[in-house]
């Protein structure tokens, strides 16, 4: 008996990783709903290179594009909840989408993997405008209302969407000037087309020689780019909202319910990924994407938080 019950144990402990990597049995997809080479897309295409060890299968990114990351999103929705699809995204914009269209979806639609990458916006101005600090801007815009220009990356944006609050906060008269992204925006402040822009510290920073950083909408200082004042801290006893951009990784929810076992191996992929694998790490920390694990649980509740935050902003 005792060998035969040992024998049993070793059965079923051998059997464990064999019903394990059962799945996946083809490649996986990663649906992006926004366009290449933003920050979105480089958050999914960070892991896709590395995923495959984890998985033993390829993994792919299809990028869809457009109306604030809605039709993306749809399109993520409407693919088999098997657990072979994958959606990177950010919060605030899914909040946006969640306010706009409730019809269409709702942060209850998925079951986080994790919150990879939590981009603090900051708020740059032209250095051609001589602003040093936010009083500054505050005091110029005030001096002259409508004559100065703000340039918005699109109504989701958390960068836009903090600014804008920023300048109703302080009733400052701002002429928007709307891109079409974040790339766009991005070149129209190189070009000088607008005197003002707002976006995650991780895109901004490519505004660093042609502009000033006079507002973090963060609750301290930041190491990427420490000149960069936490907002609250430079206003005199006001506050304003404050966040970023928190770019995730998820799954449909009834995945989490249906097929526990494909949940866990994806998430234990991501983990593997993001705390274990070496490439990853260099080329995450090469290329200035995050890389952080926080697993289902934290990442679930900070989307939460970051909802109840922005929701108001968006109706």
């Amino acid at each position: 008996m005792k060998i035969a019950a040992f024998t049993t144990s070793i059965a079923l402990a051998l059997a464990g990783p064999l019903f394990a990597q059962d799945f996946p049995e083809r490649e996986v997809e990663i649906i992006v709903n926004y366009g290449t080479g933003g920050a979105v897309d480089r958050t999914a295409r960070s892991v896709q290179r590395f995923l495959p060890e984890a998985l033993g299968q390829s993994v792919v990114v299809e990028n869809i594009s457009g109306a604030g990351g809605r039709l993306g999103i749809e399109a993520f929705l409407e693919r088999p909840a098997d657990g072979y699809h994958v959606l990177t995204a950010f919060a605030p914009a899914t909040t946006y989408v969640a306010t706009t269209n409730p019809d269409v979806f709702g942060l209850d639609d998925l079951a986080i993997i994790n919150v990879q990458w939590i981009d603090p916006a900051v708020l740059v101005v032209q250095n051609d405008t001589g602003w040093a600090t936010l009083d500054d801007m505050i005091t110029a815009i005030r001096a002259e209302p409508g004559r100065f220009t703000f340039g918005s990356s699109g109504a989701a944006s958390v960068g836009t969407v903090l600014a804008l609050n920023l300048f109703e906060a302080l009733e400052l008269e701002v002429r928007v000037v709307p891109y079409d992204g974040g790339g766009a925006t991005r070149a129209a402040f190189l070009g000088g087309e607008v005197n003002m822009t707002a976006a995650g510290i991780g895109g901004a920073i490519r505004l660093r020689d042609a502009g000033v950083p006079v507002a973090l909408f963060w609750d301290e200082p930041t190491e990427i780019w420490p000149e960069a004042v936490p907002v609250n801290s430079a206003l005199d006893g006001q506050t304003v909202a404050i966040g970023g951009a928190y770019r995730f990784h998820a799954v449909h929810a009834s995945v989490r319910e249906e097929f526990p076992e494909r949940f866990d191996a994806l998430v234990e992929a991501f983990r593997q990924t993001t705390l274990e694998n070496d490439d990853f790490i260099a080329f995450a920390d090469e290329t200035g994407v995050g890389r952080d694990w926080r697993g289902p649980e934290a990442s679930t509740s900070i989307l939460q938080d970051v909802e109840q935050s922005f929701s108001a902003m968006f109706e």
